[in-house]
């Protein structure tokens, strides 16, 4: 009787150990899912700051999953947005960029009356005598503000189009990157038609240019025509500026409009708001 009782007492305690095992396994893995879940949205929203993580390693980490070449190779693993959304996003940026300079340039040479200098800063004269300067034009002022305002409404929306941090796991995550796609698609034709009307008009402008009869020719361009692959020459420039916009100034004023500490402040309160629903009131985390 009393090793039937033992036994049997002995077989029922492995079956209740075995159960505790298992549930402690399932909580640990849902523990880490949960924890892969909450940095996958913190890289989806481009977050400032990650857990633990100090000035410098915020930095660095924000510049591997968010500069436009650097996060080609070298964002986290558990970054939503793969190296092909990525290349659309870069593409969508530079066609964009494209349509905005040449058609700003395109406007204020058709309509040279609305241009203008707001600031005339003379530097000093070259060997010649003529005296040099900077100018800064009202062109100039439409492309640094209304183009760049457009150009980053575009690079956000096409990033929330890959990965919103909101609808992560759903069926809008999954039609974003095509969405994506076919405004890409767009936006390339659109920046085709754009350089080629540049190309024209510079190509217009080298073979008139000692007649001075530009204007009177201007309507007569024809891209089949462009004969002097010098007439693109504008895309180089554009190109440098580009790498030069990429390399030095992407990414190194997020942490100057607030960004960091902002996204400090707000997972703190997301944390004890989390604590509070769920009745823990531990040390906060730092």
């Amino acid at each position: 009787m009393t090793r039937s009782g033992v036994s049997g007492q002995s077989r029922v305690t492995a079956s209740d150990l075995l159960k505790v095992y298992a549930e402690k396994a399932h909580k640990g893995h849902d523990a880490i899912a949960m924890e892969q879940l909450h940095m996958t949205r913190l890289f989806a929203s481009r977050s400032a700051h990650l857990p633990g993580n100090n000035w410098c390693q915020d930095w660095i980490q924000w510049m591997k999953n968010n500069h436009p070449l650097l996060a080609l190779c070298c964002r986290h693993r558990l970054n939503p947005v793969g190296l092909c959304p990525r290349l659309v996003i870069l593409l969508s940026s530079i066609s964009f960029g494209m349509i905005a300079t040449n058609l700003v340039f395109l406007f204020y040479r058709s309509h040279p009356e609305a241009n203008g200098s707001l600031l005339k800063i003379v530097i000093g004269e070259d060997d010649q005598g003529y005296t040099e300067t900077i100018q800064i034009t009202y062109e100039a002022i439409v492309v640094w503000t209304l183009g760049g305002l457009l150009h980053s409404l575009i690079d956000l929306g096409l990033w929330h189009l890959n990965a919103c941090p909101c609808c992560i796991q759903s069926w809008i995550a999954k039609t974003g990157p095509f969405l994506s796609i076919a405004i890409a698609a767009v936006l390339t034709a659109c920046s085709t038609f754009a350089v080629m009307w540049r190309a024209s008009y510079e190509d217009d402008l080298r073979e008139n240019s000692s007649t001075n009869n530009i204007g009177e020719q201007e309507g007569e361009n024809d891209w089949a025509d462009i004969q002097n692959l010098s007439s693109f020459e504008f895309l180089g420039t554009y190109y440098i500026e580009l790498l030069s916009v990429c390399g030095g100034l992407s990414g190194v004023g997020w942490g100057c409009i607030g960004g960091r500490p902002k996204e400090i402040k707000r997972q703190e309160d997301e944390a004890k708001k989390t604590r509070q629903s769920n009745g823990n009131f531990d040390d906060e985390i730092v």
